[in-house]
């Protein structure tokens, strides 16, 4: 299982509602559907609430940003099909955790769970992924595809 957990707040997620919605498409979506091994987790900080996105569950999600972000807003505050609401917060990671860093240090395995920290949160990372320069959501991309490469056995 491939985990990313995006540490946010609500202003955050209402100030750039596209940077949270590209996240979720990009750690979700490839060309042919949804990653059925592959989910998101938001933890909204100031309001102490997790929302998961389970990729093996999820139902009517599309890549344009607009829906994308109706999709996690609906999520997040009402409740959607392949996603799970909580205000416990433990268990945010699973496996191997993985941070963006500078250097790659480690080409994770699944189960690894990738953290993106857009407001500041304790987090220990086991290993980086090199990717620090690059906008969150294309650091999950990048990420996807470095980790579908390896597990194929394709040169990386």
């Amino acid at each position: 299982m491939r985990r990313f957990l995006i540490v946010t707040n609500e202003t955050l997620l209402r100030d750039k509602p596209h940077l949270h919605a590209k996240i979720l498409t990009g750690a979700l979506l490839f060309s042919n559907g949804v990653r059925k091994d592959s989910e998101v987790v938001f933890y909204i900080r100031d309001i102490q609430r997790v929302v998961k996105i389970v990729g093996s569950r999820v139902k009517r999600l599309f890549p344009d940003v607009e829906s994308s972000y109706g999709f996690l807003k609906k999520a997040i505050y009402r409740g959607q099909t392949g996603v799970i609401t909580t205000t416990e917060v433990k268990n945010l990671t699973s496996g191997i955790t993985v941070g963006p860093g500078s250097t790659w240090t480690c080409i994770p395995t699944p189960p690894f769970t990738y953290v993106i920290k857009l407001v500041d949160y304790q987090i220990t990372h086991q290993c980086n992924a090199g990717v620090i320069n690059l906008p969150p959501h294309h650091q999950v991309v990048v990420l996807n595809i470095v980790v579908d490469r390896m597990l194929e056995g394709r040169k990386v």
